[in-house]
């Protein structure tokens, strides 16, 4: 109870630092001045990070990256740049959208970053300051609030319930596609879908719409055979999709509370009429859409792909109920339509599954490209029990109680999947170009293993030497200039609920046992506390990282090297000082030699002397602005009459750190 009080406290001190930052009445969609054009020049062919995990087939790659390479990407070189203040846990995914055009602010690069609180906010991608723009669902006011999540006894998202969902941009009509959660008073909660303006956080024409939905249905949770949203139980985890004019959302529910249903609604973008209505589990219960925040995929000729949790399977006929199934749905829009199963796929063990919890969708789906051999349409999905299962997307197997007739299964071949694999087709030295997929499931190992021939390949073709992930895993995702570059981006989030720090991790992409950087080598580079199913957003040289409290942002060091602060002098020579006595203090100054505007603050932690006749008198702990000076005394207490060196600490979460500055001094007599 403790820590959600202080997470409180830190919510609402938060918030008051925006609104001071941003200035009284930031109402919905208020931007706020940032001066001049800011935007940095664009990398070859990147157009933006638009979806979840960079495309609809979710291999979470971006392959035009060229300013983060393998070789620049480590420590002396690379590191937090500067955080963003937000107002509650971003569990979304931050989007990119480079030179949006900003009524009366300029051109921008612009990172938008979605909240717990409800909130969505446009950030200038290429340098810290107020939000270009906020826009809120709430009015606390009027008694409009986040979900507290004490409302459902589930502690997955605490202390409150917003946008847990990452919103879709389709550039072409400048939108950005939200979904919020709000409490509208007691015992009355809604879901919004809503269609905001990238320029400005303003609501487009018909938005928002109010999330309703029934099909007819004999679940146990029915009334007179119609089975019925219920929006405070269902829970929009898995990322909005965009496909074919038609975002889609997608809903399991919080800590299995029951009655739900996996449930699938589509809305036309443009007037977000409510054109598609599916629901994994009619006549049944439970099949909740999880995929750990990943949206289903949509194959090349519009086709959803998804993958179900524990829930009713119908194992005679033609079934109905989809529960711990792969499932490829063929949209059939209308007012409103529905979805067909073209084809699916449910292992024999499903009702174990079931039974156990250990549901086939907890980690998310991953859609491979065009692999060569007689399956060129693949898919990879992994559960809670670590088998990796590749399965051919246009026939996928469907049911069978004595073998499972998919393309290839490997039995704990990762660490439980409450995360999504990603692909990369890169070149490996010495060996040429390799399809690799790669992983990072419970307790274990980042693994990386390559398909050939339209079959994954064992073991795994490399593993992260020592980096090993906890619950709940992570997602990886691969920056890479084509086929050469690769790096393999990953966050460890597993001190989420302790809101201990997240730790941003980079690997080559062709071989994980060489890790490239992690963020806790520094102090200075702690991106914030953890949240449970983030990943990281790679665009344009930056790496942007969600947290509870901020939005870090990544990049390589102005001027080619992490910073150094300079000390003066380099010794302290006290002479000769009576024994039994104290000198007086003799002083160094530090600075922070870095350029006043492009420059970063150093956080000076901690100084030490040694031995213990050294004793520091004044010090300098401080965030120490570029250009800035601060100074630190040392004095000498001599206890014998012998020459004595010593060393005085100056700690600084920069490379070189800690350093020291060399301290001597000799005793004498006193007079008799």
């Amino acid at each position: 109870m403790g820590s959600v009080t202080e997470r409180t406290l830190r919510v609402l001190i938060l918030a008051a630092v925006i609104a001071a930052a941003v200035g009284s009445g930031d109402a919905a969609g208020q931007a706020r001045k940032v001066p001049g054009n800011s935007a940095r020049a664009l990398e070859p062919g990147f157009t933006g990070q638009l979806v979840y995990r960079n495309d609809n087939f979710r291999t979470g790659q971006n392959l035009n990256e060229s300013v983060l390479t393998p070789t620049n990407v480590v420590a002396a070189k690379f590191g937090l740049q500067f955080t963003d203040a937000i107002d509650a846990a971003a569990y979304a995914q931050p989007l990119y959208v480079p030179n949006v055009a900003i009524p009366g602010n300029g051109t921008h690069n612009v990172v938008y970053v979605a909240t717990e609180n409800d909130s969505v906010y446009a950030f200038d991608a290429d340098a810290a300051g107020p939000p270009l723009w906020h826009t809120s669902f709430i009015d606390p006011s009027a008694g409009i609030t986040p979900v507290p999540s004490s409302d459902l006894g589930c502690a997955d998202l605490s202390p409150i319930i917003g946008i847990t969902a990452t919103p879709v941009i389709d550039p072409s009509s400048g939108t950005l596609y939200v979904l919020s959660k709000v409490k509208l008073g007691p015992g009355s909660y809604q879901q919004q879908l809503h269609a905001l303006d990238i320029t400005t956080g303003l609501e487009m024409p018909h938005s928002p719409v109010t999330i309703t939905a029934s099909i007819a249905g004999t679940a146990p949770d029915g009334d007179a055979d119609v089975v019925s949203f219920d929006p405070l139980l269902q829970q929009d985890r898995p990322a909005l999709t965009l496909a074919n004019g038609v975002v889609y959302l997608s809903f399991a529910s919080h800590c299995d509370i029951q009655p739900y249903h996996g449930w699938i609604l589509g809305y036309d973008e443009s007037s977000l009429a409510q054109v598609v209505v599916y629901n994994d589990t009619p006549n049944g219960s439970q099949g909740g859409i999880w995929e750990a925040g990943c949206g289903p995929g949509v194959d090349t000729n519009g086709d959803l792909i998804t993958i179900t949790g524990n829930g009713t399977f119908d194992t005679a006929g033609t079934p109905i109920d989809y529960g711990d199934s792969f499932i490829r749905l063929t949209p059939n829009p209308g007012t409103p339509g529905t979805m067909t199963v073209d084809t699916f796929f449910t292992p024999l063990n499903e009702l174990m599954l079931a039974d156990d919890d250990d549901d086939m969708g907890s980690g998310g789906n991953l859609l491979l490209p065009d692999q060569p051999g007689p399956n060129p349409h693949l898919m990879v999905g992994v559960g809670k029990v670590g088998t990796i299962f590749l399965v051919n997307r246009d026939s996928m197997g469907g049911f069978n109680a004595s073998v499972n007739q998919m393309v290839q299964q490997l039995p704990g071949a990762v660490g439980g999947m409450f995360s999504t694999p990603a692909y990369w087709s890169g070149e490996v030295p010495k060996v040429g170009l390799q399809n690799m997929i790669y992983t990072a499931g419970v307790n274990d190992h980042a693994k990386m293993f390559v398909i050939s021939n339209g079959m994954i390949k064992t073991p795994p073709a490399s593993t992260s030497r020592y980096a090993s992930f906890g619950y709940p895993g992570t997602s990886p995702v691969i920056s890479a200039n084509g086929t050469t570059g690769g790096i393999v981006w990953a966050i460890d989030n597993s001190a989420w609920h302790s809101a201990g720090p997240a730790i941003l991790y980079a690997f080559d992409a062709t071989d994980l046992s060489t890790q490239l950087y992690d963020s806790s080598q520094y102090g200075a580079d702690n991106p914030g506390p953890a949240v449970k199913f983030t990943m990281p957003t790679v665009a344009n040289g930056s790496v942007y990282v969600g947290t509870q409290t901020q939005l870090a942002v990544f990049g390589l060091f102005p001027g080619g090297g992490r910073q150094q602060l300079t000390i003066t002098p380099h010794m302290l020579a006290f002479g000769k000082v009576t024994v039994g006595t104290t000198s007086k203090a003799k002083e160094i100054t530090i600075k922070n030699p870095a350029n006043r505007k492009t420059g970063l603050a150093v956080n000076i932690s901690m100084e030490t002397a040694s031995p213990s006749i050294f004793v520091v008198k004044s010090e300098c702990e401080t965030m120490l602005a570029p250009g800035k000076t601060c100074n630190a005394s040392v004095t000498f207490s001599p206890t014998d009459t012998a020459l004595v060196y010593g060393s005085l600490m100056i700690f600084d979460g920069v490379p070189g750190s800690p350093q020291s500055v060399v301290l001597s001094g000799t005793g004498k007599t006193g007079k008799k």
